[in-house]
């Protein structure tokens, strides 16, 4: 058996995950970002011990407020407290969550006098990040996997590797069977495929830096079944009039995933340049902690 995937579908997403970075999107999107486990928090038995995602309640509603015929409350997440700056807030959160990519950008943090600003990709003495837009998927009562609406995965720092690395093995996984399924394969195609990213298994956490600037993080991965055949390879497509809608949304990300593609690497000594000024003025303000990024 195949698939024929839409020809709008085909070829939209060519190149669309490589790495590059911040004008808004032009539709509500919201962020969900790294929770790195916490060891001392076992009895929770929930992300914030094994390490996940979170997304704030509030940037929910407004995708909710804009998308038709979506559940709510998203099957598959719950909601958990967490602490900035002495503030407590509740976002919904989960170890891992159902995805299917549509494009990816990276960007970095370049710090000075106590502010903060996206810049170019790869920018000398700057932390480097990274934004993947794609679909939230969830699963509804039959077990089927349903498409919610489009979200970001967005994280910083050494986290970045694991979220590449989670996107270029389940692609890999996934290749030799989806060129079985689809007929005149390309490399595109693989978007329209569900995937699960996240933690899985054990509690992991591996450190990071040196010397004083150690630190430790939950790596994030992409979970791949020993048994992964055609068949379930299939049942992971998207379906025809998600592809169709992927589409679309690739079209109407261009700018937001292509701002930084002619932009040159810069030093710090240089960052009044015009490089620089083509990043949102929302961006001169101070970013709240690196896991609680949204844009």
């Amino acid at each position: 058996m195949t698939i024929n995937i839409p020809s709008k579908a085909k070829n939209a997403f060519d190149g669309s995950m490589k790495t590059r970075s911040a004008v808004e999107l032009p539709f509500p999107c919201p962020a969900f970002y790294v929770i790195n486990g916490n060891p001392d928090l076992e009895a929770l038995n929930n992300s914030l011990y094994f390490g996940g995602w979170a997304c704030s309640n509030d940037n929910l509603k407004k995708a909710n407020e804009k998308w038709e015929d979506i559940p709510e409350k998203i099957p598959g997440l719950y909601e958990i407290k967490r602490t900035s700056k002495g503030a407590q807030y509740y976002v919904q959160s989960a170890r891992s969550i159902i995805f299917a990519s549509i494009g990816m950008r990276m960007y970095s943090v370049l710090k000075e006098n106590g502010m903060e600003r996206r810049v170019a990709p790869f920018t000398k003495g700057a932390t480097p990040g990274i934004q993947v837009l794609g679909v939230l998927g969830y699963k509804n009562e039959q077990k089927q996997i349903q498409p919610w609406a489009p979200v970001m995965l967005t994280s910083s720092g050494y986290q970045c590797n694991h979220i590449q690395s989670a996107f270029t093995a389940w692609r890999k996984a996934i290749t030799p069977h989806v060129k079985k399924l689809v007929p005149d394969f390309s490399d595109s195609v693989l978007n329209l495929f569900w995937m699960y990213i996240g933690t899985f298994g054990e509690q992991k956490q591996i450190p990071v830096g040196k010397g004083s600037d150690q630190k430790y993080i939950t790596p994030m991965n992409a979970f791949i079944p020993e048994s992964l055949d055609e068949n379930k390879v299939q049942n992971m497509y998207v379906g025809d009039p998600m592809a169709e809608f992927m589409a679309d949304i690739h079209e109407q990300a261009q700018e937001w995933l292509n701002v930084f593609d002619n932009m040159q690497k810069s030093a710090a000594k240089n960052q009044h340049s015009a490089n620089h000024e083509e990043v949102a003025p929302y961006e001169e303000s101070p970013l709240p902690p690196e896991d609680d990024i949204p844009f």
